[in-house]
């Protein structure tokens, strides 16, 4: 912070001014010196990459200070040694790109579709892991709200109606079942009959059959919807003849796996 500072005085004698001048002139001269060496990159006698190598290398020292939960020191490193110029920049063209994509993408389904059934992507859930300020949660966040913002605008513009389901499990509930799979990357794995589904295919199909669902509304907690999926598995199994091969009698969503590229839950 630059401060001036103006002293005024009266009836000064010859001796005191001269003593005065001579210490603003030598004032002075520290000031251009400091200007002319630390006033712009070149004084620094560095060139720019090396510059931004090392701001690289804090950056890396924040994010990894973030992972490891110590926010305060990444904080002191964002303050104090990175400016955020050219990132707000950065992440300001990237969400520009984003909308673009998503209301094409909107755009592209209300095209095909009177009806757009979509999960509720304004709910979140509670988690029972600690986790702090992360960069890919806070992204998935905004998109999810883009998302949303792209269904009703769109929708309303093109008089297409769009209606929310929970989105409880629905990536994890094996189509066509109520079956909750294994999920390993974009697979989902049916423990009923081995059948092997693509992640997002199957939310869409899910998304689709929980429209108009009479238990799962909207705003039934989460907790509850597991449980329900959880009773009607075992309502299903206790409906089969030979217990011992439950498992594998369980579903035949295997035989209903034809389309194994993802779509989007519509009608």
């Amino acid at each position: 912070m630059k401060v001036t500072r103006i002293a005024y005085s009266r009836n000064l004698n010859h001796g005191k001014y001269a003593r005065l001048e001579e210490q603003a002139i030598r004032l002075g001269r520290v000031r251009s010196l400091v200007w002319r060496l630390y006033g712009s990159t070149a004084g620094a006698g560095v060139g720019d990459r090396t510059i931004r190598d090392r701001r690289a290398k804090l950056r890396s020292v924040a994010e990894q200070a973030e992972q490891r939960g110590d926010r305060a020191k990444a904080q002191r490193i964002r303050d104090h040694d990175l400016g955020t110029l050219k990132q707000e920049r950065r992440s300001t063209a990237w969400e520009c790109r984003i909308r673009d994509i998503t209301f094409q993408a909107v755009h592209a389904v209300a095209d095909k579709a009177g009806v757009i059934v979509a999960e509720d992507l304004t709910k979140t859930f509670s988690s029972r892991k600690k986790l702090g300020k992360n960069t890919n949660r806070r992204l998935a966040a905004w998109t999810k709200g883009v998302t949303a913002e792209a269904l009703h605008a769109v929708s309303d513009r093109r008089g297409s109606a769009v209606r929310l389901v929970n989105a409880a499990y629905t990536s994890q509930v094996i189509p066509f079942t109520d079956i909750l799979g294994v999920r390993k990357g974009d697979r989902l794995h049916c423990t009923g009959c081995g059948a092997v589904w693509q992640a997002d295919h199957a939310a869409a199909i899910d998304i689709l059959r929980r429209d108009g669902d009479p238990d799962i509304t909207r705003y039934t907690p989460h907790t509850r919807v597991r449980q329900l999926l959880r009773e009607r598995a075992d309502r299903h199994r206790s409906r089969l003849p030979d217990q011992d091969s439950s498992t594998q009698h369980l579903c035949q969503c295997g035989e209903r796996n034809i389309h194994p590229r993802p779509t989007m839950g519509k009608e």
